[in-house]
């Protein structure tokens, strides 16, 4: 029996959406949106406060895994909805 793929997990270009934990304020938003575009293969993200979502526009594949790394690195957490 094989073992789910706990590798990479990468996305198509387009839209995705993650949840965002931990956030209290603007400097919250702007820091995580940072950090989003940031990373390779992310066109541009906008982050609702509100709603603790993020909105990530892609441009190549890029992994789940290194954009979920990357946020939690600086103290939030984040888990994806919707691709």
């Amino acid at each position: 029996m094989q073992e789910p793929n706990q590798g990479t997990h990468d996305m198509a270009t387009g839209d995705v959406v993650f949840r965002v934990g931990g956030m209290s304020c603007g400097s919250c938003v702007a820091r995580v949106e940072q950090v989003l575009a940031g990373q390779e293969g992310v066109d541009g993200a906008v982050v609702d406060l509100a709603s603790s979502q993020a909105r990530v526009t892609l441009t190549s594949a890029a992994s789940t895994d290194t954009i979920v790394e990357a946020v939690t690195k600086v103290g939030y957490t984040i888990s994806l909805l919707s691709s």
